[in-house]
């Protein structure tokens, strides 16, 4: 990545004020159009922080339920059964989670594209 690209990448990430960050970080919890939210918000940011902070968050979350109890159907019953559908209180604990690590992600980059710009001078 070039030293301009890497610049501009760095002024778009510090451009996004906190609602459009929201903005970025909801429409990645989507749960089919969240994938090209990500993958956009990625490229044009040139990070993938916000992804991989968004899919910690979502994995602790994962383990979260499946500590206290599973699926309905204790996991349909070890998979004998055909799968049951997900709950929609799961549902939506996942697209949240997912949505709050990203958003935490994006502060995360913003920090470390600061320093990226201050260090270039």
């Amino acid at each position: 990545m070039s030293r301009l690209s890497r610049e501009l990448a760095c002024r778009r990430r510090l451009a996004d004020g906190p609602g459009e960050r929201w903005l970025w970080a909801l429409g990645s919890g989507l749960p089919w159009v969240g994938l090209a939210v990500v993958l956009l918000h990625g490229l044009t940011r040139r990070t993938f922080t916000p992804f991989l902070y968004g899919l910690t968050s979502l994995a602790a979350v994962g383990f979260l339920i499946l500590s206290l109890g599973g699926l309905p159907d204790d996991l349909a019953r070890r998979h004998r059964m055909p799968p049951v559908a997900v709950p929609a209180s799961i549902t939506l604990a996942c697209m949240a989670a997912f949505a709050l690590g990203h958003r935490q992600g994006q502060e995360k980059a913003a920090v470390e594209a600061r320093k990226w710009l201050e260090l270039d001078g």
